[in-house]
Order: C-alpha cells, then structure tokens, then sequence
C-alpha cells in the first residue's frame, strides 16, 4: 500500500476535482487514511488488527463510521486551525499555504445535514476501497476478505534482492526487496506526485473557495 498520508488520498482528490458536487472531498481523503490505523493499535492488541481494518467487513463497520466522526472534527476544528498556522509568518507556512492548506477555514461553512451525511457517507466508503484496491498488488496477504487471508500470487512474493537479515536493538529486520514490496515503492512514489500535484492544482485554481461559496 502506498503511504497512508499524502499519496493514498491522490484518488479522492482526483474525484473530489472531477465531481465537486457528488463526493465530500474530506471523507474521501480522510477514509483513505483510516484503514493503516492498525499501525498505532496493533502495538497494544494480541491480534493484527490490520487484517480487519484492511477488509470489506472493516470498509463498513470501521471506515464509514469513523470517517464520518472524524470528518465533522476535522471541519469544524483541525482544518480550521491548520489554515490559521498557514496563514501566519511561521516555518510551517510556506509550504502548507502553497499547498493551499490557508483554504481549509472555509470547512467551517459545510453544513451537517441530511444530505452531508448521505455523500459522505458514500464518499467515505469509495475512498476506503480505493485503499484497499492499491494494497492488493503491495503486500503479502490479501485481507479484503476477512476472516478469510489470502496469500498473494506466487509472482509478488518473488525475492528480487535479498540482503540478508540485520538486528536492530532486539529485532529482527528481513532486507529483502520482493516483487510486493517493489510494487509499493512505485505505488507510493506515484501517488505522493499526483497528490501534491492536484493540493497545488486546487490551491492554484482556488476551487475550495469555490466549491464552498457555491453551495
């Protein structure tokens, strides 16, 4: 899977700009986030979390919901207060207002209605299959269809170059570069570019503004 910041919410950005209206580009970037959440839980759980969260089962039962908790939070206050800091002379400024993080006060105005919870509700489940999309050809299990894992084919587990395992601390660590593995490092460089491209892109056309003062 491509990194669970930046590059997996190029596909919500890309609906996001491309359908305005039908799609809520918050829950679409935010569910594309929500299924790694296992990497700060699975510390603290005798399980691996990670098999629920990346599943069809967790699409509905942990994304959609969550998304949608996190969504009226993020509107309300975090978006808001990220725009405040890009707007200010600070270290953190340039960069998150050239990427148009200043546009992000004008969350404040969605209106958690009916319809909100309708679209983002759908928004939030599109965007999480998009995760779990890109994950299939990048890891070594298939777990979209939890309870039941599947080994990925034979071909992504192939070993391109294997420098041998080296400790660090008391673990563990296997240095070896699969077809899998490979197939995430493309995958997250690729999408990494394309998000930044299209924060600048709606930075640049000031289509937050729009989208907001149009409704």
């Amino acid at each position: 899977m491509p990194s669970g910041v930046i590059s997996h919410q190029a596909p919500g950005l890309i609906l996001k700009i491309k359908y305005p209206s039908k799609f809520d580009g918050t829950a679409l970037c935010i569910s594309t986030f929500i299924p790694d959440i296992n990497v700060f839980l699975n510390p603290f759980l005798p399980f691996n979390f990670r098999n629920f969260t990346h599943s069809l089962l967790g699409l509905v039962l942990l994304t959609v919901p969550l998304t949608l908790i996190l969504t009226v939070i993020f509107c309300m206050n975090i978006g808001p207060f990220f725009s405040n800091i890009a707007k200010k002379n600070g270290i953190f400024s340039k960069p998150l207002n050239y990427f148009g993080v200043d546009g992000w006060d004008n969350l404040k105005k969605k209106k958690f209605n009916k319809r909100f919870f309708i679209v983002a509700s759908y928004s939030a489940f599109i965007g999480g299959l998009t995760h779990l999309l890109l994950d299939l050809p990048a890891h070594e299990n298939i777990e979209m269809f939890f309870p039941i894992i599947l080994q990925s084919p034979d071909i992504l587990l192939y070993s391109i170059i294997d420098f041998g395992p080296v400790t660090i601390g008391k673990t563990l660590v296997e240095r070896n570069l699969t077809v899998y593995g490979l197939i995430w490092i493309i995958e997250t460089l690729i999408t990494l570019v394309i998000a930044l491209y299209l924060l600048r892109y709606i930075k640049k056309h000031d289509l937050i503004s729009k989208w907001y003062n149009k409704t």
